[in-house]
């Protein structure tokens, strides 16, 4: 009774606010409140429903802070500017710059027509909807310059799974045996209608975002994903039992594509049809160079959301795909990772070819659907580029 009476309340002070009225008070005081500029147009509809979006992820920080102890809360509204996604301080800590998105950095000035504002009785000095927003619950980050956290907010998907529950449960693997290679974690927990939260320490590093910077970390990475899978253990499963039958007729849709040469894709179908025995560990899923933070003290990895039992070389397949240099990651990759269980399994290379040919099954339903669209090309780079990796790998799986 008394959340069904909290959430009508919730409701109300929404729609409130979307009257422009003053949200209403008692348990839930200090809801966002919207106030643009009377001097400004009117928000077209797809502007509302952003504004109405922000709003909405406002208020599940707010809840966040009152249940979180780790957290500050405040029951006093705050002032905010907002821009597409994204929600800030007027004067917020330069260093939380980075959990804007690239294109919104630096275009603040409230004078500007796309910058609006906000009032919440929020804490946090950086809130951000995530880029795949598209639930009816809202997916965001948010950041705090005094006490030094980061929160991520995320809904249960439909299938049960959720991105926070992964990471905490990477939390309880990594902590133990690769300490400081994800930030410390601070709480979780869960909010109302399956939204639940993860909030951690920030890290002081910057993202790995070129290949070069990339390339000057990768023995601390894949040292430290190393300690990761000696800790959590290594078992093998044949690869009709990862993926199915159904991966042998994704393959030959690519070499009838002619996305690879035509001996390169008969010796990978080979290797696929031999259905031997791969290694699979806990993976972090996601390794791109925006998750990869370097730091005074080395390397950091964030955004564990994907994590899982994957098999041993998917990281590793991310990985070669940032690289520098092939060959001297190649040569470092074999090297830690290379030592395949003995009984029916496949060498390391071939293990790298077989999650590379993997990445490539899924290029010719993809292709059709962007068939005409503006990154039809972007993504036939893409694939390009994948198929040139599977070669290097092939050539290594002699």
């Amino acid at each position: 009774m008394v959340r069904r009476s909290a959430a009508t309340l919730g409701a109300r002070a929404r729609d409130g606010i979307r009257r422009g009225l003053r949200p209403i008070t008692g348990r839930l005081l200090g809801s966002p409140s919207p106030r643009p500029p009377s001097s400004r147009p009117e928000p077209s509809d797809a502007q509302q429903r952003r504004i109405d979006r922000l709003v909405q992820a406002l208020d599940v920080v707010r809840q966040v802070e009152a249940l979180e102890p780790s957290l500050a809360s405040t029951h006093t509204p705050q002032e905010f500017l907002t821009l597409d996604r994204a929600v800030r301080r007027p004067n917020g800590d330069p260093s939380l710059q980075s959990m804007l998105p690239a294109p919104l950095r630096g275009h603040w000035d409230p004078e500007r027509a796309t910058v609006g504002t906000l009032s919440a009785a929020v804490t946090a000095d950086v809130v951000v909807l995530a880029k795949f927003d598209l639930s009816s619950q809202v997916k965001l980050r948010a950041a705090y310059s005094g006490d030094r956290r980061t929160v991520a907010v995320q809904p249960v998907r439909p299938n049960g799974s959720c991105g926070i529950t992964n990471a905490v449960a990477t939390h309880e693997i990594v902590d133990r045996y690769a300490p400081g290679l994800m930030p410390k974690l601070l709480g979780h927990g869960e909010l109302g209608g399956g939204l639940r939260y993860l909030v951690e320490r920030w890290v002081d590093g910057d993202p790995l975002t070129t290949r070069l910077r990339m390339a000057a970390h990768l023995p601390q990475i894949i040292e430290g994903l190393s300690r990761v899978h000696l800790g959590y253990g290594v078992h093998t499963r044949r690869v009709s039992e990862i993926w199915h039958r159904g991966f042998r007729e994704q393959w030959q849709d690519v070499r009838d594509a002619e996305l690879v040469p035509a001996e390169q894709g008969a010796r990978v179908a080979e290797l696929i049809a031999a259905d031997k025995r791969l290694r699979l560990s806990w993976s972090h899923g996601d390794l791109v160079a925006s998750n990869v933070l370097g730091t005074d003290d080395g390397v950091v990895i964030i955004d564990w959301e994907h994590a899982m039992e994957r098999p041993v070389m998917h990281d590793a397949a991310k990985l070669h795909l940032f690289a520098a240099e092939k060959d001297p990651l190649l040569d470092l990759l074999l090297e830690e990772w290379g030592q395949p269980e003995a009984s029916g399994g496949y060498s390391a290379a071939e293990e790298l070819v077989i999650v590379h040919a993997r990445f490539l099954s899924r290029a010719p339903v993809r292709m059709a659907e962007l068939a005409g669209h503006k990154r039809e090309g972007v993504y036939a780079r893409q694939v390009a580029r994948q198929a040139d990796l599977l070669s290097d790998a092939l050539e290594r799986a002699v």
